[in-house]
């Protein structure tokens, strides 16, 4: 016993991988995970039937009138405006707990004041740093942020909108764009991503245009919050997702991608995006966290795939789900795809206490209405059977889904005409979220 208590330190240690190793580590991982999960649908929630169908639909259809009227009367003075967003919220919280069986914790959570606060400063930074970006590539950098957040809040950190944070989620909209855009020629893509990934590694680069500014300068932000010296991770995780799309290049002009390659491609992407939100929310991260929120980046990767199918199909991008597709309906790898989720959320021991179980909730029940969605979208790529297999299980008919959402983008353009005229605000998430209120 004593001499194995001595001989012990003097044992050599395997030094840690380094991060570009951990992540092809966590690809493989969870290419086998996807592989080894089964095809059959998981419980998505209580039975339900034709009249609580017709019950929520009309409640749903009540409820976007009232918004729609609400927003048309939004105050214009900020401290108005703060009593009129906390009605707002508390009228869509009423709602979830009544017709989407949302448990208490969700009006501390979904709608946390923090979670306002850095949606609201990110919007009124990205439009005084970008006033041109349309608003569509607003959302989807306001979408990363979120993500951020949502991280945040499952490893008990402050909710909050970083310089980091900011940058890489601008980078989404400045730089993901550019390579899916099909009309820019594949050379002048991988010229951009050489200069991009030098900057990246903090060599040397010369600048080539405004679009390679506006992005160094996203990485100067990143680098004035955390110094290369003393959070390498931090740029080995964005290293990472820059490998991910670079790889993920082949998707859109290599047609001999194996289904095997397209899944380690998506793994690799997905995982590597939310892994570099992680760093760049908390400068450090445990091989636990970096597992949840690579597997995190997964799954919201491949529900974007899911959710994306006719796009990709008409730009030529290879996803598991436009191979599917050719191949007839896509209830199979839909269904493993619910379950991965669950998976993933379940899985290792990050967040397995009771304070995080409504946490994780909160996020399954996202991805869930992410995924139904995508399935009532697109009825003809899902067989009958599956679509009602789905409706049993979901407070609305995929009918009533549709109809719904024609009627809140109507109610909702409407709406939103009547208050740019009273206000001059660009849009409605500019002026509920850029201002003081």
């Amino acid at each position: 016993m004593g001499v194995a208590l001595v001989a012990e330190p003097l044992r050599a240690r395997t030094p840690e991988p380094g991060l570009k190793n951990r992540v092809a580590a966590l690809r493989d991982c969870h290419a086998r995970i996807w592989a080894s999960t089964r095809a059959e649908l998981p419980e998505l929630g209580p039975e339900t039937g034709l009249w609580t169908h017709r019950v929520n639909a009309r409640a749903a259809a009540r409820l976007i009138d009232e918004l729609a009227a609400e927003v048309d009367r939004m105050p214009e003075e900020s401290r108005e405006r703060t009593a009129w967003q906390a009605a707002v919220r508390d009228r869509l919280q009423d709602f979830g707990a009544a017709r989407l069986g949302w448990p208490s914790g969700y009006r501390r959570l979904l709608f946390a004041e923090d979670f306002y606060a850095a949606a609201r400063a990110f919007a009124r930074e990205a439009r005084a740093c970008h006033p041109e970006l349309p608003l569509d590539s607003l959302w989807q950098a306001l979408r990363n942020v979120l993500i951020g957040n949502s991280l945040q809040m499952l490893l008990d950190r402050k909710v909050a909108l970083g310089p980091g944070l900011f940058a890489y989620s601008m980078l989404y909209p400045l730089t993901d764009n550019l390579l899916d855009d099909p009309r820019i020629p594949t050379g002048a893509k991988r010229a951009f991503n050489e200069r991009f990934g030098r900057r990246l590694a903090g060599r040397p680069v010369g600048v080539s245009g405004p679009s390679d500014a506006a992005v160094f300068d996203l990485v100067a932000r990143i680098e004035g919050e955390f110094p290369r010296a003393r959070f390498e991770d931090v740029y080995e995780s964005l290293l990472a997702i820059h490998r991910g799309q670079v790889r993920s290049l082949a998707q859109q002009d290599d047609p001999r991608l194996t289904d095997d390659e397209i899944l380690a491609i998506s793994c690799e992407k997905g995982g590597s995006s939310v892994l570099a939100d992680l760093y760049l929310v908390s400068g450090r991260a445990s091989a636990s966290e970096e597992r949840f929120a690579f597997g995190y980046g997964v799954f919201l990767q491949l529900l974007d795939d899911l959710q994306d199918v006719a796009p990709d199909l008409d730009a030529g991008h290879q996803t598991l789900f436009t191979r599917a597709t050719r191949r007839g309906p896509l209830d199979e790898p839909t269904a493993r795809l619910a379950r991965f989720i669950d998976r993933v959320l379940d899985g290792g021991d990050t967040l397995s206490g009771p304070a995080h179980a409504e946490r994780k909730d909160l996020i399954r029940r996202n991805c869930r209405t992410l995924l139904v969605g995508a399935i009532f979208e697109q009825p003809g790529r899902f067989t009958r059977r599956f679509r009602r297999a789905v409706e049993r299980q979901w407070p609305f008919s995929a009918r009533s889904l549709r109809r719904l959402r024609r009627r809140a983008e109507r109610r909702g353009r409407g709406a939103a005409v009547s208050l740019q005229r009273r206000t001059g605000a660009p849009s409605l998430l500019d002026l509920a979220l850029a201002s003081d209120g």
